[in-house]
């Protein structure tokens, strides 16, 4: 363990402060990220949507290295 954080406890280290996580705040982030999507949306649909419709299927979809196989 590291010597600076011997012997202090959680709120001392500041881990029960509360933040704000902003996603895509900025514009060019903003630009980033729906360039992806929108690309990667298309590809999807060009390989027939193998886990379904969704965002969440596209996502699954890429993770995996986009393969795709007939069921």
């Amino acid at each position: 363990m590291n010597p600076l954080y011997q012997n202090k406890s959680m709120k001392e280290l500041n881990y029960d402060r509360k933040t704000e996580t902003r996603r895509a705040n900025t514009p060019s982030m903003r630009k980033i990220v729906s360039g992806f999507c929108r690309t990667a949306m298309d590809d999807y649909r060009q390989a027939g949507y193998p886990f379904g419709k969704t965002m969440e299927g596209m996502l699954v979809w890429f993770e995996y290295g986009q393969f795709t196989t007939d069921n």
